[in-house]
């Protein structure tokens, strides 16, 4: 794509990391790129970097080259730059400095991993307008999920009340999770009393998040950009013979229920990804073919031979993107009803939402792949999210 005549507004996306790391990552590594080919003055500010692709598409890195802060040798060093990362701070005000805050939107889209909650406090105090993209929930909860991990099951409690605080639902254990209650305490006071733009990314995860917030807060929903497949194969359903699961493998993501589901059905199963729980479910499940982390381009070739993709997640997904990618396809997708996949099913149509485990094996004994049809996935990312960007700045001046 050619790059377009330059604008005169300037974009600064604030990521903990410059490289594919995760969602959120790729989100924001894809609206730079978006913004940069269309002519906008793109600014990438990250706190994790990683020699990758996008980096030489052209728009302005500027990363500060530190560990994520838990992975920091020093752990006091590292736990103080996960409740306020002052070096973050001071960069992006270095940063901000060279640039008209009425011509400069700065678009926040994680921060959480190693840049804190110091850069909206900078943003904020340099009288620059701020957009936040929730991609997930830690601007509600203290582990980012709503998620008890040791019970491996949601948590319905109210973020930061007296039960929430007393109950270990960590990943790692109680005293991680009074460090995550003292970090949202700063993150609060940092966010709440300032920020006036959102982004959410579905529906469902939009009914969650949006009572934390002040009603003079505006949501805007604007879907995630997905990429378009490289290939114009279309899916052999009558050859297809496995089910697939693709993603991090990890309790909350319930590949468990994927493998249980497939062994219970002696069906063929591949899982397509790594994490924490890969070795456990190997040696429970030798039926299943794990085949570790695929690039892009394998993943679609991976999804193209799939029956269908089965996306078993326990714990809230804001917007995954990897049942969208499969649906764009034209392969069914069965998920939980604990992800916002749910927007984009009509059941019977282009996939199912289950509700537990024997519900899945239901739907998988009874289902029919000739029934089920292309989903029309209706992507206009780059042009709701520059109006809502020039609808800001109009109202700032």
């Amino acid at each position: 794509m050619k790059k377009k005549e330059q604008k005169d507004l300037t974009i600064v996306i604030v990521n903990d990391f410059d490289y594919v790391q995760g969602g959120a990552s790729k989100v924001a590594l894809e609206t730079a790129k978006i913004l940069h080919q269309n002519g906008y003055n793109v600014f990438f500010f990250s706190g994790t970097h990683q020699e990758n692709e996008y980096l030489k598409l052209g728009f302005k890195n500027i990363t500060l080259n530190m560990e994520e802060c838990l992975k920091d040798k020093n752990k006091i060093r590292g736990a103080l730059r996960g409740l306020y990362n002052v070096k973050a701070k001071k960069e992006l005000r270095k940063l901000l400095k060279t640039l008209d805050p009425n011509k400069t939107i700065i678009h926040v889209h994680g921060w959480t991993k190693t840049l804190s909650s110091s850069v909206f406090s900078v943003a904020f105090k340099m009288n620059f307008k701020v957009v936040l993209t929730l991609h997930d929930y830690f601007t509600a909860c203290p582990n980012g999920g709503f998620f008890n991990y040791p019970k491996n099951e949601i948590c319905k409690l109210k973020p930061l009340s007296c039960k929430c605080i007393c109950t270990n639902c960590d990943s790692r254990n109680y005293v991680f999770k009074m460090y995550r209650v003292v970090r949202q305490f700063i993150q609060n006071k940092v966010l709440y009393k300032k920020i006036e733009n959102v982004i959410s990314i579905s529906d469902f995860s939009e009914r969650i998040l949006k009572p934390f917030f002040d009603t003079k807060v505006r949501f805007v929903r604007i879907n995630n950009p997905i990429k378009k497949g490289k290939t114009n194969i279309k899916p052999d359903f009558e050859k297809n013979s496995y089910y697939l699961y693709v993603g991090r493998i990890s309790k909350e993501k319930g590949v468990d229920i994927f493998c249980e589901a497939i062994t219970a059905l002696n069906a063929y199963g591949i899982v397509v990804g790594d994490g924490e729980e890969r070795a456990n479910l190997e040696k429970k499940y030798p039926n299943i073919t794990f085949a570790g982390w695929k690039n892009d381009e394998e993943v679609e070739q991976y999804m193209l031979k799939a029956k269908a993709l089965i996306f078993p997640s326990r714990w809230y997904e804001g917007a995954p993107l990897t049942p969208i990618e499969a649906m764009r396809l034209g392969i069914p997708c069965i998920v939980s009803n604990n992800s916002a996949a749910t927007d984009y099913i009509i059941e019977g149509s282009n996939g199912f939402i289950f509700q537990n485990l024997e519900h899945l094996i239901c739907i998988l004994k009874n289902f029919n792949m000739k029934k089920m049809k292309k989903m029309i996935y209706k992507e206009d990312y780059y042009d709701q999210l520059t109006k809502y960007y020039e609808k800001i700045l109009l109202e700032k001046k």
